[in-house]
């Protein structure tokens, strides 16, 4: 399990750009949500947890990290598959809607020893039910991983330990959210 993660100079000053002044995140065990306007750093600091040496991640020494992301959930786009498993959901993925091959990739990722999973923006050409299914198996996935989820999705921030990158991010998207369903609701009388 990730504890946390100091960044190194180079994350550090990117999130301090998009206004976020500590260079440490800490994480909870289970199902943790990484909120935030665009460009807040998210998907920057998921980056940094998989990817960078510099960085500091605290985490079991056995702990294995496996890192999700829009690009790595749309088979789509093509290129060398590593796994068999990976070859068949490209396949899969040709006979459906991006967000249908997003969900069904979602629905069926290969797991083998990882005990940590990062995931960038799991609601990518996601409506609203594939959002709440996506959700509830984020959620049954959490009882046996850690997960850490960068997402502006409302449904994914539920029963999380959020981790706030900007200021009142939470409250902010629930007003956003409020103005433009009301708004919807008077065209629909």
């Amino acid at each position: 399990m990730i504890t946390s993660v100091k960044l190194c100079i180079n994350h550090s000053t990117k999130i301090r750009k998009f206004g976020i002044d500590h260079n440490r995140i800490y994480f909870k065990p289970g199902y943790n949500v990484l909120i935030g306007r665009n460009g807040s750093g998210k998907s920057t600091i998921l980056r940094a947890i998989a990817q960078c040496p510099m960085c500091k991640v605290e985490a079991a020494d056995d702990d294995i990290i496996k890192y999700i992301t829009t690009e790595t959930l749309d088979p789509k786009l093509g290129g060398i598959f590593s796994t068999p498993e990976e070859m068949i959901q490209g396949i899969r993925a040709m006979f459906l809607s991006h967000g249908q091959g997003v969900s069904d990739t979602l629905r069926n990722q290969y797991h083998s020893n990882e005990t940590v999973v990062l995931i960038d923006s799991p609601e990518t050409g996601q409506d609203m039910g594939s959002c709440l299914q996506i959700h509830e198996g984020l959620l049954k996935m959490a009882e046996d991983y850690q997960l850490i989820v960068a997402t502006n999705s409302l449904v994914f921030m539920r029963h999380a330990n959020l981790i706030d990158l900007g200021t009142n991010s939470l409250q902010t998207l629930i007003e956003e959210t409020r103005k433009v369903a009301d708004e919807l609701e008077g065209q629909a009388k």
